[in-house]
């Protein structure tokens, strides 16, 4: 299984010095925890889409990732997700082959849609509509990118037709490096499956258990249409905390964990929740203590997933960028190693912690399911 981390460059205050960084500062500690993932041997550094919060500044995702591609040469570079949804899908052609071909090939986007309602407000999409944007606009993306005539002519419902339209550049990879992402609902997986893709769960706002439906039924569906099932890859994501001992974990992480979801914006229509650490880390969708605990829960989500990525959300809560970097040592020291054997076969029908009263409102701070 490959380990990676994701931020959205989450900008808060410490909650014990007070101590707030500035946009500028945040961005620098963005590609500065890059450049250390790759020098620490993670396999992915991703980069989420965030619009009109006061708290995420990362809403141009290839900008982010151009820099980061000027001081990396092997990571994986990508995004979690970039809202093919509610982006036009030529602009997106044409920013993410510039980041495909800046870092030489190192390009993976992960296909999503908003699960706040601003975007659609402000770019005037009505919200029912955002399955059919999503379906619509990926296909037209993975059009743009796999033929090899750079002019396209084509017609949807959401976006003016194309006439004969040349889109540069073009992809450094042979290729499109699309996976889809998705939460709860079916479509996602059915986008995934007709188009061929991999998928991302965004596995952060609800109980474990409550997701192994959803990667039973990319693998049932990707068996069904007669795919190799070799091919059938899925990621998951966790908000993750790790320290040297279990005490150190829960202690440092606690106020910070907690900082991150006051305040936090909901996504239409969820409901507040009293926030339970203990329960989040226990049977829940967090993971905090110390390397072996991290591994034993990462071993547990696996074998009810049963899947090959999982992208790691450390730098969250207004923890410190030292205290970032020192987790995230400890994980490539102690947990990566680990986890490096667990293989793609499929869950084993085990379980990851049993109950957990993680509420659906979590999906407030999803990393990777902001989407649908």
């Amino acid at each position: 299984m490959e380990i990676g981390t994701i931020t959205f460059g989450t900008l808060l205050s410490d909650p014990f010095t007070g101590h707030r960084v500035s946009q500028a500062e945040r961005l620098d500690e963005v590609v500065r925890g890059a450049v250390l993932a790759e020098r620490l041997g993670f396999s992915w550094f991703t980069v989420g889409e965030h619009h009109f919060g006061e708290r995420d500044v990362i809403s141009a995702p290839p900008v982010v990732l151009a820099a980061i591609a000027a001081r990396t040469s092997t990571i994986t570079l990508a995004t979690g997700t970039t809202l093919v949804a509610n982006r036009d899908p030529v602009l997106v052609a044409e920013d993410y082959a510039t980041v495909d071909l800046l870092s030489r090939g190192r390009l993976q986007l992960i296909a999503g849609a908003s699960f706040f309602p601003d975007p659609y407000t402000v770019f005037a999409q009505p919200p029912e509509s955002k399955a059919d944007r999503k379906r619509e606009n990926l296909e037209l993306l993975l059009r743009l990118w796999s033929e090899d005539e750079p002019e396209v002519t084509w017609q949807g419902a959401f976006r003016p037709p194309l006439d004969r339209v040349r889109v540069q550049p073009r992809l450094h990879q042979t290729r499109p490096p699309v996976w889809v992402s998705g939460g709860s609902r079916p479509e996602s997986v059915h986008l995934a499956v007709d188009a061929g893709l991999p998928m991302v769960f965004g596995t952060t706002a609800r109980p474990p258990e409550a997701h192994a439906p959803m990667f039973r039924l990319y693998r049932e569906l990707w068996a069904r249409v007669g795919r190799p099932a070799a091919q059938a890859r899925t990621g998951a994501a966790s908000h993750v905390f790790v320290a040297d001992t279990t005490a150190e974990a829960r202690d440092q992480w606690r106020e910070y964990y907690g900082n991150y979801f006051r305040g936090a914006k909901l996504p239409a229509g969820a409901r507040p929740f009293a926030f339970d650490f203990e329960d989040l880390i226990g049977p829940g969708s967090a993971i905090c203590g110390s390397p072996a605990e991290v591994v034993d829960k990462l071993g547990r989500l696996h074998e009810l997933w049963g899947h090959d990525l999982h992208l790691l959300s450390i730098d969250i809560g207004g923890i410190p960028h030292a205290k970032v970097a020192r987790a995230m040592e400890l994980v490539a020291a102690d947990v990566i190693p680990q986890v490096a054997g667990l293989g793609a076969d499929g869950p084993t029908g085990g379980t990851a912690g049993g109950r957990s009263a993680a509420p659906a409102a979590l999906a407030a701070a999803e990393p990777v399911g902001g989407t649908a």
